[in-house]
């Protein structure tokens, strides 16, 4: 027991005397920092010890008090906002400071701010965001002349608190639901049942810009590619879950703009507050508070981190979309972003983390949430420019064979529920009950019911009618890739009963590249051979417009073609989003029903055949592209990115009974404006030139509706079958969805979050002589209708055609009501002058 109290006792006594030692080392250091002009205190001054990590702040006098261990003379570091930063030299004859602080060309006033009184525009906040807004240019990491990192990207989706009635009434897929998360979202269990993991190599340059991500390594849940397309779930979650980059004017998520805090005209939108003032390790930094003028508007809340360094950069920033605004099945949107300086003070991102927690105002359902990781940056690496080739986003294609790197690489380990995610969704695949659920999920959404190696439909074309056939009855399928992946087989055959014709279709696709037909990039070579009925103006393919719903629209044809036609195509794409298309076509039209083929030149000769050869070349540019796809058919992710169509067609004459020789020109763009708080607006323009005496069937008629490019459709909704034709033409369509801008602003209707959609449609051609059958012999007469009315028109001499729109979006989250407006060309006969839509919408 003494031996024990002598143990203590020596230690106390050593510790005593260190504790005395240190003492006598250390410095004691006060004083006051007052403004040179005013001589005033200024308040949170920085004071830091030169070389040391030994610092404190002024109180809100301007007095500080600290204890170094430097020994004397040294040099204390005194800075604050809106003043030059100073070095004073401290020596032993100095018992108390007076610092005169020189005031910086960007003055900020000391003034407190609190939220209870009055907002004032003008206050130290606005003023530290002015100088952040100021210095964007120079603090974005991208100005850097060279970089290279490493990222890793976790993508998340699932439901939040499932029901515990799964666990009793799943049976056999109970396992799955046991694995819920309770520890990353505080009250919440979340059931992962999507999961992505990505690592990435990065590059970028200045001098010229660019910007280069080669993903590297994949590994995600994959369900069966029978009923589910992983690629369309990932390319979708990405898409709703974009990188955040604070310094842009806007931050794109959900498929919405939301105005950065730091944006050019963020003062006009939102308020600031200074809330704190923070001393960290990576040096002192200024906490703002933000929050929207108008909550309804698509504008965030939350917190900024200021370096006070003075280059006024974002050090950190937490985010929040507001409850009010206008916002569909989303509850809550929390966006973390955390910066770290290098040796040149240059803040640079580590973390960002976004989760979005979706489903009604009262409850949660789904959860999504990406956490990127940027690690093991290099400031000056030495990378061959030839990186930069191709797309900027390039996904390697050993990547998810490669899977197992990220296992060894990823900067931040799985937890255990999150491990499990992947074992459970194979064995989810492997479930009787799960499979049969896909089947019925797949026949809803697509139409189409698998069947092994072959998938049958679409449903909505088993049946529909028109004054031909009457009922007509269709079976058609597509193969899988059960079948194979690098050979596509799609076909139908078809049956009128007033009629009594079979019609056919078959089209082949051969991948040549030893790749999937349907991946990027694609190289194959098609056939296709078709005998159907055909209203003048249209091609020949899968979908040819008779489907159920086509068939009871207003304005369905009336007039029809017996075709044959044949095709031979080949396709390549590129990596940096350019195709080319190269087809051969034959045609063989013959009219039926009461549509005639009547010669211009003499009304006696009734043409029996109109017979076409032709190439057809097509050059496709979509910068930046991504999209869904199921098969061959792809649909392009809207994004800012144009794309544009460059079509020429060559008319064979004398080759296989080709009756005509013709050149064509067509070319369309299409692209979506991003208006800010204004929503946004997309926007098509086509036009084109047909050159040669051709029968109009032939020539271009604006009502007939093309599916060959989805970004370049325009349906004109109140333009009668084959009602115009031209061989020289524009095309223009414009639609603006303004988001709630002007209705989120009228007490209590903005509590409806109704949306206002505005829009026009112009079609604008001409009819050479060559091809008018009022002038020229060389044609056939445009066919009339039951009463005796020409149902083809020529426009009048520059007169375009124009219809408008004016809707109200998001009534009861769901609905669109438009009015549709038929503006010029009214007095023709059997034309609806206006119509009401209504349609189904799911938007964010």
């Amino acid at each position: 027991m003494r031996r024990i109290c002598l143990l203590k006792l020596s230690l106390l006594i050593f510790i005593l005397g260190i504790a005395v030692q240190h003492s006598v080392a250390q410095q004691k250091i006060s004083g006051t920092v007052v403004d040179g002009v005013t001589g005033k205190g200024v308040p949170q001054t920085s004071i830091r010890v030169q070389g040391t990590s030994d610092g404190t702040s002024c109180d809100a006098f301007g007095r500080f008090s600290l204890t170094t261990d430097a020994q004397l003379p040294l040099e204390l570091v005194v800075s604050a906002i809106g003043y030059k930063e100073m070095l004073v030299g401290v020596d032993t004859s100095q018992k108390h400071l007076h610092i005169a602080l020189e005031n910086d060309k960007n003055v900020i006033d000391a003034v407190e701010i609190s939220r209870r009184q009055k907002y004032r525009n003008r206050n130290p906040a606005v003023d530290i965001i002015h100088q952040v807004i100021k210095n964007k240019r120079s603090n974005r990491l991208e100005n850097q002349p060279r970089l290279s990192f490493q990222q890793y990207d976790k993508l998340q989706f699932g439901l939040v608190n499932p029901s515990e009635q799964y666990n009793k009434r799943m049976g056999s897929l109970r396992f799955f639901f046991d694995n819920v998360d309770t520890l990353t979202s505080p009250g919440n269990k979340l059931l992962t049942i999507f999961m992505q993991e990505q690592l990435s190599d990065v590059y970028s340059k200045n001098d010229p810009k660019a910007f280069k991500k080669r993903v590297k390594s994949i590994k995600q849940t994959d369900f069966d590619d029978r009923y589910v397309n992983n690629h369309n779930i990932q390319s979708y979650l990405s898409y709703l879950f974009q990188d955040i980059e604070i310094y842009d004017e806007n931050i794109f998520l959900i498929n919405k703009l939301f105005l950065s805090p730091i944006a050019n005209n963020a003062p006009v939108f939102y308020k600031y507050y200074i809330a704190d003032t923070i001393d960290t390790e990576d040096g002192r930094f200024i906490e703002l508070n933000f929050e929207p003028r108008n909550k309804t508007d698509l504008l965030l809340s939350g917190k900024l981190r200021i370096t006070t360094d003075g280059r006024f950069a974002v050090q950190g920033a937490t985010l929040h979309a507001n409850k009010e605004a206008n916002l569909n099945w989303v509850n809550d949107i929390t966006i973390d972003l955390y910066f770290r300086p290098n040796s040149e003070r240059y803040m640079f991102l580590v973390r960002s983390h976004v989760d979005i927690m979706f489903g009604t105002n009262r409850n949660d359902a789904v959860y999504g949430r990406k956490t990127t990781y940027n690690y093991d940056y290099d400031f000056s690496p030495s990378f061959s420019d030839d990186i930069f080739k191709g797309a900027p986003t390039e996904v390697l294609t050993t990547a998810k064979d490669n899977e197992k790197l990220v296992h060894q690489q990823r900067p931040v380990q799985l937890s255990p529920v999150e491990n499990r995610v992947y074992a459970n969704v194979d064995s989810l695949n492997n479930n009787r009950t799960f499979r049969t659920m896909l089947v019925a999920g797949y026949l809803l959404a697509q139409g189409f019911y698998p069947a092994g190696p072959v998938e049958f439909g679409p449903l909505e074309y088993l049946y529909s009618r028109n004054n031909i056939e009457g009922n007509r009855i269709r079976l058609s399928g597509r193969t899988t890739l059960r079948f194979s992946e690098k050979v596509f087989i799609e076909g139908y055959l078809a049956y009128g009963t007033q009629d009594g014709a079979v019609k056919y279709f078959m089209r082949p696709t051969f991948s040549l590249n030893g790749k999937s037909v349907a991946a990027f990039p694609a190289h194959y070579l098609q056939l296709a051979v078709q005998h159907d009925i055909f209203d003048p103006g249209r091609m020949l393919g899968f979908k040819k417009g008779d489907s159920f719903f086509q068939s009871i629209r207003s304005n369905r044809p009336t007039k029809w073609m017996d075709t044959y036609a044949y095709q031979f195509k080949h396709l390549i794409e590129f990596g940096n989003h350019v195709s080319l298309q190269s087809s051969f076509i034959h045609h063989r039209r013959r009219a039926i029903g009461d549509l005639e083929f009547i010669s211009s030149g003499d009304v006696q000769q009734d043409i029996s055949n109109i017979n076409t050869n032709e190439l057809e070349f097509i050059l496709r540019w979509a910068p930046k592209e991504k999209f869904y796809y199921r098969n061959l058919t792809r649909n392009t992710i809207i994004e800012k990115y144009p794309v544009f169509n460059l079509q020429y067609n060559r008319g064979l004459k004398g080759f296989w009974s080709g009756d005509y020789a013709f050149d064509a020109v067509r070319a369309s763009v299409s692209k979506r404006f991003f208006l800010n708080q204004f929503g946004f607006a997309d926007m098509t323009l086509s036009g084109g030139k047909i050159w040669g005496a051709l029968p109009y069937p032939l020539l271009e008629m604006p009502n007939v509706f093309r599916d060959e490019d989805t970004r370049h459709e325009i349906d004109f909704s109140m333009m009668r079958s084959m009602e115009f034709v031209a061989d020289e033409y524009i095309r223009l369509a414009f639609e603006h969805q303004l988001e709630g801008f002007i209705l989120n602003k009228i007490p209590l209707i903005k509590k409806l979050k109704l949306r206002e959609i505005w829009g026009g449609k112009m079609f604008y051609g001409r009819l050479s002589d060559l091809n008018n059958p009022y002038i020229s012999k060389d044609v056939i007469l445009f066919d009339t209708d039951a009463d005796g009315n020409i149902m083809t028109h020529v426009f009048d001499n520059k007169v375009p055609y124009w219809e408008g729109k004016v809707g109200i979006d998001n009534i009861f989250r769901l609905l669109r009501v438009e009015y549709i407006r038929r503006l010029n060309y009214t007095g023709l006969p059997n034309v609806d002058k206006d119509r009401y839509r209504v349609s189904l919408h799911l938007n964010f």
